[in-house]
C-alpha cells in the first residue's frame, strides 16, 4: 500500500467496506482520499467543496455505519499480506485520544490520563492498536486491529477485590482480544510473534498464549516468582551475569544526556509461579533473556527482561529476539503521527463518540501510510527509482521545483520520490544539522501544508485569469 496514489490507497484499503449499500462505501472511498491528502486537516478544510463538507459529516453522523465496519475492509487487507513474510511482528499498544470539548459528555466521569491535560474537563478515549512489521526488513506492513473504549467511571473496589474479577472483565483482556480478531481474518498464527511492552505482563494473557501454541515476547514487570528456584525474576536478575556485551546509543531527553551504554546479556529458561489469584495454568515455562546496562553508576541504568516463546540456544538467538523488541518502538512513532505529528487525530471535533471514531479510524490507516511514505523515503535506494507522481500531481512537484530549485528549468523526466520527500521538508524550514537525514513529521507536514496552499492558489489563479 506504501507506493500507491492517494486514489489508488483510498480504493484498496477502503474499496471492499461492507456498509449496507455501495454508495456510502463510494463515499467513504472518496472521503479516504480527501482527507489523506489533507491528513492534518478538519473535515471543512480537507473537503473544501460545500457539497463535499455536507456530505462528509453526513456519512459520519449516520447511525447506520459503525467503526468497525469501516475498519474491517483495511484491517483484511493487512492480513491477507502477513503470508508474505516468512515471519512477521504484531505488535501491540494502547494510547489514550485527550479531548476538551463538549464530546467529553459521552467520554464518561472518569479525569484524562494525560498528565500534560490542564482541564479538569478533558476526557480520554482510549485506542488498542496492533501492527503489523515484517520482522526481517522491518518496515511496516499495516494495520491489523484497532479497539476503541473509554472509562465511565472510577473501579472503587479494593485492590483485593479488583484481583477476584475475572480475566474477562479487566482491560488487560484487550490484549487476547486483538489478537483473537488478527487470527479471525488470517486463520493461523504460525509465522507471527507477538511484541508487547511492560503492560501485557499479565499471568493470563501469556497463560492463554502458550495455551494456544501462540509466540510472544513481552517485557517483564513483576518481580513474578519462579517455580523452584527460590527467588523471583528482580533477584534472578541481580543474581545473573552476562554471556556477551552490546552497545545501547541511548538519546537525549528530559535533561537525561545522551550516551552509550553497555549492556550485558544473559537468557535461560525459566518456570514461573501462577499468582494466587490468577486464572490459567499452574505453572508457566518460558525462555527469560536479561539485558542490563554495565555501568551501575548510570543514573539511570538500562535494564530489560523479556519473556519468549522463542526457543534460545545461542546468544545470536537472544540478539535476535532483543531486535525483535527493539522494533517495538515503532508502534510508538505511529501513534505520535496518528495523534499530532501528521493525521491529527486529536484535533478533531465531532461533537458525539461514535462519529469521533469513524474519522479516528479513517485517519489510523492515514497515520499508517504517512508512516510508510516515511520508511519508504529513508530507504533510498527504493525512494530514488519511483516517480513523485504517485504521491502527488503534475502541478504539485512543478510548482514545488519552482519553489526550491530557482532559475533551474523545471525537468522533462519526473523527479523521484526522494526528490519530492526532502523538497517537501525542505519547504517546512527542515534542515539537516545533525546531518542525520532524518525529517520529523511536524517539519514534513507544515511542508505539505505550505505545498497545499501554494496549489489552491495556482488552481485559483487559473480560474481567475482563464489560463
Amino acid at each position: 500500500m506504501d507506493n500507491l496514489s492517494t486514489k489508488e490507497w483510498a480504493e484498496l484499503c477502503f474499496g471492499d467496506a461492507k456498509l449496507g449499500d455501495s454508495r456510502r462505501t463510494k463515499r467513504l472511498v472518496k472521503l479516504a482520499e480527501d482527507m489523506a491528502d489533507g491528513a492534518d486537516k478538519s473535515i471543512v478544510n480537507a473537503c473544501l467543496q460545500p457539497e463535499k463538507i455536507e456530505a462528509a459529516y453526513r456519512f459520519f453522523r449516520n447511525e447506520k455505519i459503525t467503526t468497525p465496519d469501516i475498519a474491517e475492509s483495511g484491517f483484511l487487507k493487512t492480513t491477507a499480506l502477513i503470508d508474505s513474510s516468512p515471519l512477521v511482528l504484531a505488535i501491540q499498544d494502547t494510547t489514550g485520544l485527550t479531548y476538551r470539548h463538549s464530546v467529553c459528555d459521552e467520554l464518561g466521569s472518569v479525569n484524562c490520563a494525560s498528565d500534560s491535560a490542564k482541564s479538569a474537563k478533558a476526557r480520554t478515549l482510549y485506542a488498542h492498536s496492533t501492527l503489523i512489521v515484517d520482522a526481517q526488513d522491518e518496515h511496516v506492513i499495516g494495520l491489523a486491529d484497532q479497539i476503541y473504549w473509554h472509562r465511565e467511571e472510577k473501579i472503587k473496589d479494593s485492590e483485593k477485590e479488583n484481583k477476584k474479577r475475572s480475566y474477562k472483565e479487566k482491560e488487560s483482556h484487550r490484549w487476547v482480544t486483538a489478537l483473537e480478531n488478527v487470527e479471525k481474518r488470517k486463520g493461523d498464527l504460525n509465522n507471527v510473534i507477538n511484541v508487547c511492552d511492560r503492560e501485557a505482563d499479565v499471568y493470563e494473557y501469556m497463560s492463554i498464549q502458550k495455551e494456544l501454541g501462540n509466540r510472544f515476547v513481552i517485557r517483564a514487570k513483576e518481580k513474578r516468582l519462579l517455580k523452584g528456584e527460590d527467588k523471583n525474576v528482580q533477584e534472578l536478575v541481580n543474581a545473573t551475569s552476562g554471556k556477551c556485551d552490546y552497545i545501547v546509543n541511548v538519546d537525549q531527553r528530559s535533561g537525561r544526556k545522551a550516551r552509550q551504554a553497555k549492556m550485558t546479556v544473559s537468557f535461560k529458561t525459566v518456570t514461573l509461579a501462577k499468582p494466587q489469584r490468577s486464572e490459567g495454568k499452574e505453572n508457566l515455562k518460558v525462555n527469560i533473556i536479561i539485558c542490563k546496562e554495565m555501568d551501575a553508576t548510570a543514573k539511570q541504568p538500562l535494564c530489560w527482561i523479556l519473556y519468549t516463546t522463542e526457543s534460545i540456544e545461542r546468544i545470536e538467538d537472544a540478539m535476535k529476539i532483543i531486535r525483535y523488541y527493539e522494533i517495538r518502538w515503532k508502534i510508538e512513532v505511529f501513534h505520535k503521527i496518528w495523534k499530532t505529528d501528521g493525521a491529527n487525530v486529536e484535533g478533531v471535533r465531532m461533537q458525539t463518540r461514535e462519529a469521533l471514531m469513524r474519522i479516528a479510524i479513517i485517519k489510523a490507516f492515514i497515520a499508517v501510510r504517512l508512516f510508510q511514505l516515511k520508511e519508504l523515503v529513508e530507504n533510498q535506494e527504493i525512494a530514488k527509482e519511483i516517480k513523485c507522481t504517485s504521491y502527488v500531481d503534475d502541478i504539485s512537484w512543478k510548482l514545488l521545483w519552482l519553489k526550491l530549485e530557482g532559475e533551474k528549468e523545471i525537468p522533462k523526466e519526473v523527479p523521484s520520490l526522494f526528490w519530492l520527500y526532502y523538497s517537501i521538508a525542505k519547504l517546512g524550514r527542515w534542515h539537516d544539522s545533525k546531518r542525520t537525514g532524518r525529517v520529523g513529521m511536524k517539519a514534513l507536514w507544515s511542508g505539505w501544508l505550505a505545498l497545499a496552499e501554494m496549489v489552491e492558489s495556482a488552481k485559483l489563479a487559473k480560474k481567475l485569469f482563464g489560463l
